[in-house]
């Protein structure tokens, strides 16, 4: 029994963000993460392939419904503990969370729906069959909204399909059941997300609550070993890689590393086994921020990356969401003169490679970058005033520079 991993529940009201955590908890082959509840080989999963999912769900019994999810988590939590490389297994939703759905979903379907009542029929249901839930180890709930009212709100405006009334009914009576579980002391943790929380502090708050009950260093925060991310961007012949070279040497190769883009997507690529441009530009984000991650941990005397030739606006953009301060991007403006004058190839060759990055968004990475950096004038001035940006940029995160 000693041997068995630590298991831990990531639960909370729909839409609240909890798949989106659990993706950027860290990527290790001792962590494993367990998604949903559908399982290979239960009637669940079998009713999802064939599209009738959604039928059931709303159409089954009451002792149906407990019976086959009962099956699903069992056989979830059985094919997970059992893994012999894994330490810890984090869980998208678990029995806290699996009990208040099937609550909600007997209630609305009673002609009263009384949520006392259908807490009672899913209790008797399970004393009656004997059916037992084997519970993680440690359980935490993500709650959003100042109100329950609020948190409703919430949920619904960013449901992706139309609505129904039952559904609207259901979400209602779930996050009561939620509210109520959390009043009964039912989590061990709570983490309140506020309008003003990033996706990146949760993620923080959340690993430094893992890292709590686990001791487990691979939850120490995103990317703690690190200052600083750049990302330099513009078109080609703009001067990307004399900057780059320059911002690494003024640190020292002990302190910071350098390198293209390409180094990382070759990386990827590999591990997925396609290319990395095949995923979504939310995959590619998460894939590249797991591999810094990697990195950052296996070479913890840096404390600066520089990324050269980033040109996905999208994976930038979602980089920014999550890493905040931590990931800084400079886009390297160079007048379209200079930079025929300076380059060793055709121009038609220059051209043709813009209209790729351009394809990419690398126009867009302009629009939001953090600097946009004039490299009309000598490489001194240009160096002089990044420097001058990485300064301030110390400084803010240190709390001695004002935001204004």
């Amino acid at each position: 029994m000693n041997n068995l991993p630590y298991t831990i529940s990531i639960n909370g009201v729909d839409n609240v963000g909890k798949t989106t955590q659990m993706r950027l908890l860290p990527s290790h082959y001792t962590i494993s993460k367990i998604s949903r509840f559908r399982v290979e080989n239960t009637r669940i999963d079998e009713l999802h392939q064939q599209g009738l999912l959604q039928r059931w769900w709303w159409e089954s019994t009451s002792e149906d419904f407990v019976y086959s999810m009962v099956d699903t988590l069992a056989l979830r939590y059985w094919n997970a503990t059992m893994d012999l490389d894994s330490k810890v297994v984090l869980f998208d939703r678990g029995v806290a969370m699996f009990e208040a759905i099937s609550v909600a979903v007997i209630a609305t379907k009673r002609p009263d729906h009384d949520l006392d009542r259908a807490r009672m029929a899913f209790r008797t249901i399970l004393e009656e069959s004997k059916l037992h839930l084997p519970k993680e180890t440690f359980a935490i709930l993500l709650t959003h909204g100042e109100s329950p009212i609020e948190s409703l709100q919430i949920t619904l405006s960013r449901e992706k399909e139309i609505l129904d009334e039952r559904y609207r009914l259901y979400q209602v009576l779930l996050q009561s059941e939620l509210q109520r579980q959390e009043r009964d002391g039912v989590y061990q943790h709570i983490i309140r997300i506020s309008a003003t929380s990033s996706i990146g502090n949760v993620q923080n708050e959340l690993r430094e609550v893992i890292f709590k009950y686990t001791t487990n260093s691979l939850f120490l925060p995103m990317l703690h070993q690190l200052e600083t991310v750049y990302i330099i961007s513009g078109l080609s012949n703009s001067g990307k890689s004399s900057i780059a070279e320059n911002f690494c040497s003024h640190y020292g190769t002990a302190h910071a590393f350098r390198t293209r883009i390409v180094y990382f997507n070759d990386l990827i690529s590999e591990k997925v086994g396609r290319s990395m441009y095949s995923l979504a530009d939310k995959e590619q984000a998460r894939e590249l921020y797991h591999e810094l991650e990697r990195f950052s941990t296996a070479h913890y005397w840096f404390k600066i990356i520089i990324l050269e030739s980033m040109h996905s606006h999208l994976v930038t953009e979602w980089l920014k969401v999550w890493l905040g301060d931590k990931l800084r991007v400079v886009y390297v403006d160079t007048a379209e003169t200079l930079r025929l004058n300076r380059g060793l190839v055709m121009p038609e060759v220059i051209a043709s490679k813009d209209t790729l990055k351009i394809a990419r968004g690398v126009g867009l990475i302009r629009f939001d970058a953090d600097l946009v950096l004039d490299n009309n004038d000598s490489l001194a001035n240009t160096m002089n005033n990044l420097l001058n940006f990485d300064r301030k940029g110390k400084l803010k995160r240190s709390g001695q520079l004002a935001v204004k």
